[in-house]
């Protein structure tokens, strides 16, 4: 699992369904959580896929774990575990994300189990030896790294120098095209440790990035939205940084539509993947060629 927003609220619904025995209805944690009935059934699905039973109350449709107290054993983790995690948040750049998630884990290890449990024990191992490459400032190999834009899979020899505050995007020189790339960890087949030092220090540099990761360069879109509450949470469970430009909407064009979003972004490609999936939920104020771009986009997907 890539995002710790994703991973906390996980837990935290966790904790409610295990803690109360007359248990929640889907409506009643969409409200504790802040989130949309939607993301309420795939955390569900999650729960499942790790092994923790919910059940439903066949009148009342109350949700509740069926064993509290074995639940309660499985999502803790101990200190030696938190000790893992804090290693790899290490590696985050300093700010607030950095420093509440740190205090999270600090306080959670040796009485509960819990994170652990839900992190992908493959993408845990990345973390770890990126980790000790940024810390020990050594070189790394991506190996079989998906690069999209490419359509390429192969090996990457760079300098590991840190991660997005969201634990998604790893930030590193790649010595071959004397470049500083994002590569994302979720594309990262497998991590080599070298022994070889940095040989590029004094190139290291942390790319500037819109609020849906893409790297920012000389020219920007200024983006205007009208959102609906489903749209408008999603926006803060997935792109938090852009969550950060969201306002109440005063004078809405739409009665369903409750906030505006104005922001800047590199180009339309992050923030179209959202729009095109919650069309239904939110109106494109402009720019122009924005829409002209979605355009495009759906008749390219429609040949």
């Amino acid at each position: 699992m890539k995002d710790p927003g994703k991973l906390l609220r996980l837990f935290r619904a966790l904790n409610l369904l295990a803690g109360s025995r007359r248990g929640y209805t889907v409506d009643e944690l969409a409200e504790k959580l802040e989130v949309s009935r939607r993301t309420v059934y795939r955390d569900l699905i999650i729960y499942g896929q790790c092994g923790f039973v919910v059940v439903s109350h066949p009148v009342t449709h109350r949700l509740r774990v069926s064993n509290p107290g074995e639940t309660a054993e499985k999502i803790g983790f101990d200190v030696d575990e938190a000790h893992l995690l804090e290693e790899a948040l290490l590696g985050l750049p300093d700010g607030p994300v950095r420093s509440d998630l740190l205090d999270k884990v600090r306080s959670f290890g040796g009485s509960t189990r819990a994170l652990g449990h839900f992190l992908n024990q493959q993408a845990g191992l990345h973390y770890r030896i990126l980790s000790q490459a940024i810390r020990e400032r050594v070189q790394v190999v991506l190996i079989d790294y998906n690069a999209p834009s490419s359509h390429s899979i192969g090996n990457r020899l760079v300098e590991p120098y840190g991660f997005s505050a969201s634990l998604d995007i790893l930030y590193a020189f790649e010595p071959s095209s004397r470049r500083n790339k994002s590569y994302k960890m979720v594309r990262i087949g497998q991590v080599r440790l070298e022994r070889m030092p940095w040989q590029f220090t004094h190139l290291h540099d942390t790319p500037k990035t819109d609020a849906f990761g893409m790297p920012m360069g000389e020219t920007n879109h200024e983006i205007h939205l009208h959102l609906g509450q489903l749209s408008s949470n999603l926006l803060r469970e997935e792109h938090p940084a852009a969550a950060l430009y969201l306002s109440p909407l005063s004078t809405p064009t739409h009665e369903e539509r409750v906030h505006e979003l104005r922001l800047r972004v590199a180009d339309y490609r992050g923030i179209g993947r959202f729009v095109l999936g919650l069309a239904d939920d939110l109106d494109i104020i402009g720019p122009p060629d924005f829409v002209k771009y979605l355009s495009n986009r759906v008749g390219s997907l429609l040949k």
